[in-house]
């Protein structure tokens, strides 16, 4: 028997369209990639190939036009580019650079997700994993941002002193986009500030507008649909012990038939 998600085959998910399910799946594991993976020469490549693989699938599943998979394409092949250049050259400079392009490879996906979910009249599960996989990848977005920005700028990225981690600024970000603030981790220039309070905006705009809004439009279909099926008597099957109830309640009409049904006498 062949494995199924979300009621379709594995094949099946990674061929077809509005596959959100599967891509939730593979930011997961992007976003495990780009906290566990500190290397400097090697973390362009080893963080860059993920997220372009798990990009050109959403460009795939999404449908998306000729203009945004172009597009797509040469974002993919800069990434990659420069994670082979950092990867020669080691340097850090040349690391912050791989990861703002990823940054802007990144913020592809979300304009493609969305111009194939808005549109649609219905709200089913993959439309509900497309918003949250939009989510993510907002989260994503800033991570490679931050991290990027802290290798090219100067001035310390995070206030508090010391060597950070890729995963330091991965947690920075999904921390600011979902506004817990334990305060632990603060940004100390300009630069880092406006950026992320940007995050934290952008995040509470997308959860309160669009995820709740997809979210109410999702039950609201779900409840006319049983409403419907209610009011809708052809919907149901006879219940065979009705019938036989009915049966034993007159039986009058059962006799009047039989003798309906039978030949006249000779007279």
């Amino acid at each position: 028997m062949p494995i199924k998600i979300n009621e379709r085959t594995i094949w099946e998910s990674i061929s077809g369209v509005d596959s959100y399910g599967l891509l939730f799946l593979l930011l997961l594991v992007d976003y495990g990639i780009l906290t566990l993976v500190n290397s400097i020469r090697w973390g362009g490549l080893a963080r860059g190939v993920p997220i372009a693989l798990t990009v050109l699938f959403a460009v795939r599943t999404s449908e998306a036009n000729k203009r945004l998979v172009r597009l797509a394409q040469i974002g993919v092949a800069l990434s990659l580019l420069a994670g082979i250049f950092q990867a020669v050259t080691g340097g850090r400079r040349e690391g912050g650079i791989a990861f703002l392009v990823i940054t802007v490879l990144l913020v592809v996906t979300p304009v493609v997700i969305l111009r194939r979910v808005l549109p649609k009249p219905t709200v089913d599960i993959e439309t509900l994993f497309g918003a949250v996989d939009v989510y993510i990848i907002i989260g994503l977005i800033f991570s490679t941002l931050f991290i990027g920005i802290s290798h090219i700028s100067k001035q310390p990225f995070l206030a508090q002193p010391g060597y950070h981690p890729a995963s330091d600024y991965v947690y920075l970000s999904f921390v600011t986009l979902t506004t817990v603030g334990f305060g632990d981790l603060t940004p100390l220039s300009d630069l880092a500030r406006s950026v992320v309070v940007l995050e934290a905006l952008i995040g509470q705009i997308f959860l309160v507008t669009l995820v709740a809004r997809l979210v109410a439009l999702y039950s609201t279909d779900r409840s006319q649909g049983v409403a419907f099926l209610r009011r809708d008597p052809r919907l149901h099957r006879a219940d065979p012990s009705d019938t036989a109830a009915g049966d034993h309640d007159n039986p009058e009409q059962g006799s009047s038939s039989d003798e309906s049904a039978a030949p006249p006498g000779d007279s």
